[in-house]
């Protein structure tokens, strides 16, 4: 089948990017024609290569047997930072000339790539990462109807699909998503690190986490914080503190390393579609603290791999202070997390989309 996958950012960084990475990666593997198509931006971005921008207009790069394609705009500075689609239509029939099926990750480009894969007679597939809740979140009314006319739509948990089904979607299918993460060192653990891998946004736990620290600390002044992600615009400064360890985006080796030397890891999210930091942590055999929104709950499982908190600092501090304080327990519940981790692989995921691709191909010719 000849599928392109398209993604705004096509970077190496972020749970989404990685989705449309692992999953194209995964389809190749099983004998699928496959492409992504994202957008050039207008400066450099971490995870972007740099063969993206030797070309004013539209470039195609090789990696691994996946053909890259990064489109140039006019207006590529406001549809980077904004949730639009700025992109001409006829430059998106150009893209995805000749594809059976287009899978939309994300929402950013929905709209264009729908028309422009109805124009082309392929098959419009989403797998729209709804935040119910949360500004752009993708629950309006236009992105309902969206979904209705879709061949399929693609939700990472049976929640999400529920979600979609309860207003009126009746082709959703649950693929999940599987982790990205280099081959683990064999290092030592550190003592008493909590680890935190993520956007540094205040709705992924990271404001709440900083606020904990010093309430950990009372109890267990030897704990270390080591924080891995992008910072977000206007971001608070880093606590002055040597245990609170501030780090960028790092790259997919130091990622490793982090996870094999943490006690635990701690992302307390109060949206997420899924979570790939708890699958990347339960790899490396570590504990999770999580949200407790329903699609993580769907995932971890409170008190066997992992905890599940509010987004605030005393309920954070208190579970973290916990699994500091009983290391069996942790241990134990890092074992059952990398044992549950196995059933999001890269291979099973591939093949609960090609079940969803071919019943979307089915609906379209049908049309």
């Amino acid at each position: 089948m000849r599928v392109v996958i398209a993604k705004k950012l096509l970077s190496t960084v972020g749970g989404s990017e990685a989705l449309a990475r692992g999953l194209a990666t995964a389809l190749l593997l099983r004998g699928h024609d496959v492409s992504l198509v994202g957008l050039r931006p207008p400066w450099r971005r971490p995870g972007i290569p740099e063969a993206a921008y030797r070309s004013r207009g539209d470039s195609t790069i090789v990696e691994s047997g996946l053909r890259f394609t990064f489109l140039g705009t006019r207006f590529s500075a406001i549809d980077s930072l904004f949730p639009t689609s700025l992109v001409r239509p006829a430059r998106f029939r150009e893209a995805i000339a000749g594809a059976n099926l287009v899978h939309s990750i994300a929402r950013e480009w929905a709209g264009q790539l729908e028309r422009a894969a109805r124009d082309e007679g392929a098959a419009f597939v989403e797998t729209p990462l709804v935040h119910p809740g949360q500004p752009w979140s993708g629950a309006g009314s236009g992105d309902v109807r969206r979904y209705r006319r879709d061949d399929a739509v693609l939700a990472l948990t049976e929640w999400e699909a529920a979600w979609y089904r309860e207003r009126g979607v009746e082709q959703a299918f649950t693929t999940g998503a599987g982790a990205v993460l280099a081959p683990l060192p064999a290092v030592p653990a550190d003592p008493a690190t909590v680890l935190f891998v993520g956007r540094k946004e205040r709705y992924k736990g990271y404001d709440a986490l900083r606020a904990a620290a010093p309430l950990v600390w009372r109890v267990r002044p030897d704990a270390r914080f080591v924080l891995i992600g992008q910072t977000r615009f206007m971001s608070p400064r880093p606590l002055a503190d040597p245990r609170w360890d501030e780090r960028g985006v790092v790259s997919e080796a130091d990622k490793a390393e982090a996870y094999a030397r943490c006690t635990l890891f701690c992302m307390p999210s109060e949206h997420e579609t899924f979570g790939l930091g708890y699958l990347e942590a339960w790899h490396a055999g570590k504990p999770v603290i999580a949200g407790g929104i329903p699609p993580v709950r769907e995932i971890v499982r409170e008190g066997q791999d992992g905890l599940h908190v509010a987004n605030s600092p005393g309920p954070i501090a208190r579970a973290i202070l916990e699994l500091l304080g009983d290391p069996e327990r942790a241990r134990q519940m890092g074992a059952r997390g990398r044992e549950r981790a196995a059933r999001w692989t890269w291979s099973a995921v591939a093949a609960r989309t090609e079940e969803a691709y071919r019943a979307a191909v089915q609906r379209n010719a049908s049309r």
